[in-house]
């Protein structure tokens, strides 16, 4: 494979800028599909796994703000959301290489627990009449919604994208 000088694009790929708002739509499609499920996430961990920390950033950022505007929740849910799967990700890709399958699962695990903790925390927090019963269903559901997605999407962005900064 040759290096394509920064500004350039390879070939056949798609520009990068039109990947992500491609993956934007079709991630918030599959969350509404899928009854809240997040499908964002694994935009964020595709950018640090291959070491993309601009994109990291502003993407984090984008997507947490559409995360909170179209919840319910009290602000910085998403934020603490987001900060929580950074540190994890900085905490973690010491003990597997991150692009190792096994990464993939075990932390897609990770990221569920949190992502129950963190709602369910709010969820009380708030003082909500919602109620998250049984939390090992919803963990499932977001782990397996994770995984397949994360790996989909990380094997389209290799065969696909422009391999540029986001």
């Amino acid at each position: 494979m040759s290096a394509t000088p920064y500004g350039q694009r390879s070939p056949g790929r798609i520009p990068v800028p039109v990947w992500w708002a491609g993956y934007l739509v079709v991630a918030l499609w599959c969350q509404e599909l899928s009854g809240g499920h997040d499908f964002l996430s694994p935009g964020v961990l595709i950018c640090m796994q291959t070491g993309q920390w601009w994109s990291v950033i502003w993407m984090a950022v984008l997507w947490a703000l559409v995360q909170e505007g179209v919840g319910n929740l009290a602000f910085g849910v998403a934020v603490l959301f987001y900060a929580g799967m950074i540190a994890f990700f900085m905490l973690t890709r010491w003990l597997l290489e991150p692009e190792n399958p096994f990464f993939i699962l075990l932390f897609s695990l990770v990221l569920s627990i949190w992502a129950w903790v963190v709602l369910s925390g709010a969820i009380r927090f708030q003082e909500l009449g919602a109620q998250m019963h049984a939390p090992w269903p919803w963990i499932a559901g977001q782990w397996l919604a994770y995984v397949l997605f994360w790996s989909a999407t990380l094997a389209a962005y290799r065969r696909w994208s422009g391999y540029g900064r986001v």
